[in-house]
């Protein structure tokens, strides 16, 4: 194994990002661990992949881009949030056949309520569907429903890309990286934690998708960016936009960084552009949609900010990556307890 040490710098994203950064929620402690209660009872993960569940600080990430939740609400969306991790981790470890049922079962037990499995991933996904049901309202459910779908349908394309190592150029990745990234399943939940309903006229208009995917990027694009390493060093990186960036552009990870930067940068300038340009749908809608598109600016300043916070993608060098912006690249055997 070569020693040489390759280092990055990361963009200064917190001050290219112009959103407010808040406080966290008020119920972080309660509800977090008694999801994470929840996930143990199920025994759904194995002794590797709950290690790195716990790692991620899930309900960190919750508290930190919902923190207007209520508490029944915020304990529900932790729940999800814990499910993603877990089919996401889950599903890793697959062939494309075995995470392509997997990803079959989730859905359909979220989408069907007579739909019987007797595996451990189908009965905390029942449990999760017998909980949100209850409390969202059937346009929020819907819209849930549909991002679900995109969303398994495309974990189980990125096992079969893992599977015979393929990378996609960047204008197929764009998309695919927006699916299976899960965060069109989370702003679902910004509908939910708010109590609105946004309809399919208002989803639909152009404006109002410019601004919503120029959010739906900026966390993809940003996570991509901060995860790379740890990705990079469990063979895992092919799903990530520094990866396709070098391969494309024949470019160094540094590079790769920059032109991140950029791409952020302008994804903020159009969303602020677009945010003023919204058409009026009537006063009552037009709250609406100020309320879920500044939930948007929340998930952006959230995640960012609960990247350098937790572990998950810095380890114990969090404080010196958010200080210093200098990344050292892992080598690629190194374990999952050393990052």
């Amino acid at each position: 194994m070569s020693s040489t040490v390759v280092q990055y710098t990361l963009p200064d994203l917190f001050s290219l990002c112009p959103f407010d950064f808040s406080k966290p929620s008020p119920y972080l402690q309660e509800c977090s661990a008694e999801s994470r209660e929840w996930v143990a009872r199920f025994n759904v993960l194995n002794e590797k992949h709950h290690a790195i569940v716990e790692k991620s600080q899930s309900g960190l990430l919750c508290a930190l881009t919902y923190p207007y939740a209520g508490c029944e609400g915020f304990r529900t969306t932790c729940d999800f949030i814990n499910l993603l991790f877990v089919l996401d981790h889950v599903s890793d470890d697959m062939n494309s056949k075995d995470a392509h049922s997997a990803c079959e079962v989730f859905y359909e037990v979220m989408a069907d309520p007579d739909f019987k499995h007797e595996s451990k991933l189908a009965k905390i996904t029942l449990d999760f569907r017998q909980a949100i049901v209850r409390s969202a309202k059937p346009q929020c459910f819907k819209h849930l429903l549909t991002n679900l779908k995109r969303y398994t349908k495309a974990v189980a394309q990125e096992a079969e890309l893992r599977e015979t190592g393929e990378v996609l150029d960047l204008m197929n990745f764009v998309p695919l990286r927006r699916e299976n990234s899960a965060v069109r399943c989370c702003f679902a939940f910004i509908e939910y934690n708010l109590g609105i309903e946004l309809s399919d006229a208002v989803f639909n208009d152009p404006i109002f998708q410019s601004v919503y995917f120029a959010a739906v990027d900026m966390v993809c694009w940003v996570n991509d960016l901060l995860s790379y390493n740890v990705e990079q060093a469990m063979g895992h990186n092919s799903n990530n936009i520094v990866t396709v960036l070098m391969q494309e552009k024949n470019a160094s990870v540094q590079e790769a960084a920059d032109c991140i930067g950029i791409v952020f940068e302008q994804l903020i300038t159009r969303f602020l552009k677009d945010k003023s340009r919204l058409p009026s749908w009537g006063a009552d809608i037009d709250r609406d949609v100020e309320l879920y598109v500044e939930g948007l600016t929340r998930w952006v300043s959230g995640n960012l900010v609960w990247s350098f916070q937790g572990s998950r993608y810095f380890g114990t060098a969090n404080n010196i990556a958010l200080l210093t912006r200098l990344v050292t690249l892992h080598p690629k055997d190194i374990e999952d307890e050393q990052m």
